[in-house]
């Protein structure tokens, strides 16, 4: 956002300084008198700074104002404690520690999800994640991508973490869709949808077992 604004100052500074140095009149020399005299002998003459001159290093600081560098938002947000959501790479142990997580947010919306549906879709999408930061299954691709580390064949490893993100998808538009239905004239309950939702995350949980135990994390 501070590039883009640096960018346009820029786009109205040059050409406001070179209609300036266009439009303004020939410079003419003048006189300053010295610290410590005020005969007009002793005044110092100051050579004009011409239009080229005015022009060059008008050029030269608007120059200097594109090049500044500016730090990037991945940057300002990465000294946060929830690192799931920067671009810092996660450790092992931290990657462990939010999968783990991620498995009991899983567990307790199954539990208590007839209760969480009546709160709404968003109720239910905040458990997976996909609403707000508070899940543990918020940022959960980026433990599964750490924790590939540890699987002997990556293949089929990789092909599981898949299944795992598509399961929270469609719970998630499932649930989603739960929220509009009331008002539509579709005539589907939001039940349908919260039914559908759940089958998703009861494979979610599934998947999560057998990728703990393909690399030997005790949940």
């Amino acid at each position: 956002m501070l590039s883009s604004s640096m960018t346009a100052i820029t786009g109205i500074l040059i050409p406001m300084l070179v209609c300036t140095a266009a439009f303004s009149p020939t410079p003419f020399a003048r006189r300053v008198p010295t610290c410590c005299s005020s005969s007009d002998d002793n005044n110092e003459l100051i050579p004009p700074v011409s239009r080229r001159d005015f022009f060059d290093g008008s050029l030269m600081t608007a120059a200097l104002l594109t090049l500044t560098p500016t730090k990037s938002l991945a940057t300002v947000i990465s000294s946060s404690a929830n690192k799931a959501g920067t671009l810092d790479a996660l450790t092992m142990e931290e990657a462990e520690q939010r999968f783990r997580a991620g498995r009991e947010s899983v567990a307790y919306l199954l539990k208590n999800y007839n209760e969480i549906c009546e709160g709404g879709g968003d109720n239910v999408r905040r458990y997976l994640g996909t609403v707000g930061t508070t899940s543990g299954l918020f940022g959960i691709q980026k433990a599964m991508k750490t924790l590939a580390d540890k699987a002997d064949d990556i293949v089929e490893y990789t092909e599981l973490a898949t299944e795992i993100e598509k399961t929270i998808q469609q719970a998630d538009g499932s649930s989603y869709m739960a929220i509009f239905t009331v008002t539509s004239t579709s005539g589907v309950p939001p039940e349908k949808y919260f039914k559908d939702a759940k089958i998703e995350i009861e494979r979610c949980a599934k998947d999560m077992d057998e990728l703990a135990a393909m690399v030997g994390l005790q949940l």
